[in-house]
């Protein structure tokens, strides 16, 4: 196993991050904040009796939460190593004293950590409260979720030749794993494929957390997401090697 240096790792995700602050990125976690907010306001605006309100706010941070990981963790990831492609600047990282595995580590690092905060953002901004054992379970579940998105991030990213091309290569993705668990209570086909995306089960998740705030650990949705985590990274490693930066 190659020695990773910290020191080049935090110097890659130093120039990773300033580079998601442009504007191409940081409009996407500004947009699920934006989104989340709005669903609130409209949710304000709506009578409701009994349960009715919880269940709406509870929607509107399930949605925002899949909004923030598909835009900022999956979407935001693959641009950074695309434009990292279109400039040039990749081979000349590949062929100096930076390590595959470092590279990697860094370029995931801001947006995972962007992702995975705005999702605690999400929890007030959306109007719902989740504290006490249910918070755990919520860190567990996004931080998972998080984290798989940027992977393949990552892993679409390796396919993309410029940032045009990346959002050609993106937008079908993003559109299963995000408007599937969206739509899946109006169609039982949907809602089946949902329970084994990793947006699905946090989306789930999100709701029930805030419906039922004593809501036992869901072991399938964490072995599914742990599943799906390591075998985007599985993939990853899979297609580094065959179409890896070093051949750009």
């Amino acid at each position: 196993m190659k020695k990773l240096h910290m020191n080049k790792i935090l110097a890659i995700a130093e120039v990773k991050s300033k580079a998601f602050m442009g504007k191409n990125c940081i409009i996407m976690p500004v947009f699920a904040l934006g989104f989340t907010l709005l669903m609130r306001f409209l949710y304000s605006r709506m009578p409701a009796e009994g349960d009715v309100a919880s269940v709406r706010f509870a929607y509107g941070l399930a949605l925002g939460l899949v909004m923030n990981i598909g835009m900022t963790g999956i979407y935001c990831t693959a641009l950074l190593l695309a434009e990292e492609k279109e400039k040039k600047t990749l081979r000349v990282l590949m062929t100096s004293s930076v390590n595959g595995l470092e590279f990697f580590i860094g370029s995931i690092l801001p947006p995972f950590l962007v992702t995975a905060a705005l999702n605690y953002v999400l929890i007030p901004l959306s109007g719902c409260a989740i504290g006490g054992a249910g918070l755990a379970v919520f860190t567990v579940v996004t931080l998972l979720s998080s984290l798989a998105s940027c992977i393949i991030g990552m892993l679409l990213g390796i396919f993309t030749k410029d940032q045009v091309s990346a959002g050609t290569l993106i937008s079908p993705v993003l559109l299963i794993l995000m408007f599937v668990p969206m739509f899946s209570s109006l169609f039982e086909p949907l809602e089946y494929i949902s329970r084994f995306l990793f947006t699905g089960i946090i989306m789930d998740t999100a709701m029930k957390l805030v419906i039922e705030p004593d809501i036992s650990v869901d072991m399938l949705g964490l072995v599914v997401l742990a599943l799906e985590t390591v075998a985007a990274a599985a993939l990853f490693v899979v297609f580094y090697r065959r179409n890896g930066y070093e051949k750009d």
